[in-house]
């Protein structure tokens, strides 16, 4: 799985605010823990350029997920 980080916050892209008007700055949703997740690099690069960002300032991570289940 692959995830979008920005390279200035940190902050991981969670998705895209469709309510809020193309050059707002809350169109785009971060948040600091969890991640939208793309099951290739290819989906998040296309993710990446639907929603005009730059690569110059966002990164694409391979995201190693691990579940864990708990007893009842």
């Amino acid at each position: 799985m692959y995830a979008i980080r920005s390279k200035k916050t940190n902050r991981w892209f969670h998705g895209i605010n469709a309510q809020a008007g193309v050059g707002s700055s809350l169109r785009i949703q971060m948040d600091d823990m969890l991640p939208a997740l793309f099951r290739t690099k290819e989906m998040a690069r296309v993710e990446l350029l639907l929603n005009h960002l730059s690569p110059q300032f966002y990164e694409i991570l391979e995201v190693d997920l691990h579940i864990q289940e708990h007893a009842a």
